[in-house]
């Protein structure tokens, strides 16, 4: 059997093993809203000797600060939402299959290209998408205590991520001709994703709740195209080279608030 990676996985993998016997399934909708903030990110190569003998966009050697060129920032946040049809097989636990969508990112950073000045800004959007599979164990019910309307919860999950770069734009304001700037063409990723949550369900009735919860998701890669790109100075376009396509990781904790109603 393959390791978990991540701790919590593995608690939950266990708990689950050990829990109670089947229960009724009590099948639910989920909908809910989440505001993310994304964690530091950095773009650079996604390989060093790109294939059809293009250079790699860094370069993969040191900038002028001493660190590997690339470009640091991070991707904002973003307001997205999701929508989850689940059940309770075994008493004290949900999962569900969810799709979620987090159209807002952008990223902000700046780059360290040699000799091009302190102040290289970079800017691109980013568009989220993700299908998974979600557990979550209903800590009330496990324990057998009694928080009144509340019934915390402890959750992760697993799934697929489609990650959509819209164009980069790197530029460069020490430069002699102005506007200097870089236009690199972005492109799109499909990897896996993550989710691990820590929540509580507010009861409202016999069948509905408020979910409100705190998430950290690695939400995959973000790439761009190995592709041509269009190298602008004084704003006129004066070469047009094939470069390898660059990588980064997104990252990012959230506030979730959402409305849980089951079907009796």
């Amino acid at each position: 059997m393959a390791r978990f990676r991540y701790p919590l996985f593995s608690t939950l993998a266990l708990a689950m093993a050990a829990g109670p016997a089947m229960a009724d399934p009590g099948y639910y909708w989920r909908l809910s809203l989440s505001q993310e903030y994304s964690r530091g990110a950095t773009f650079n190569d996604r390989s060093c000797e790109p294939p059809g003998g293009t250079a790699a966009y860094f370069g993969c050697v040191q900038g002028q600060d001493g660190r590997p060129i690339g470009a640091r920032g991070d991707f904002g946040a973003s307001l997205g939402g999701e929508l989850a049809i689940g059940m309770g097989p075994v008493e004290g636990w949900r999962v569900e299959l969810v799709l979620g969508h987090q159209p807002g990112f952008a990223f902000r950073g700046d780059a360290n290209f040699l000799d091009s000045g302190d102040h290289q800004p970079v800017r691109g959007n980013v568009s989220h998408t993700r299908a998974g599979l979600n557990a979550y164990l209903d800590i009330a019910a496990m324990s057998g205590r009694d928080f009144g309307v509340f019934e915390p919860y402890l959750g992760a999950g697993l799934g697929v991520a489609r990650n959509h770069t819209g164009t980069m734009v790197y530029e460069f304001p020490a430069l002699p001709a102005q506007p200097a700037l870089t236009v690199v063409p972005g492109e799109s990723s499909i990897g896996p994703a993550w989710m691990a949550t820590l929540g509580t369900g507010v009861r409202l009735s016999s069948d509905s709740l408020v979910d409100v919860g705190l998430t950290y998701s690695d939400h995959g890669r973000v790439i761009t195209a190995h592709d041509d790109i269009d190298v602008v100075r004084g704003g006129d376009l004066v070469a047009r080279i094939g470069v390898g396509g660059t990588r980064a990781r997104l990252r990012a904790w959230g506030l979730m608030i959402g409305l849980r109603h089951y079907f009796r």
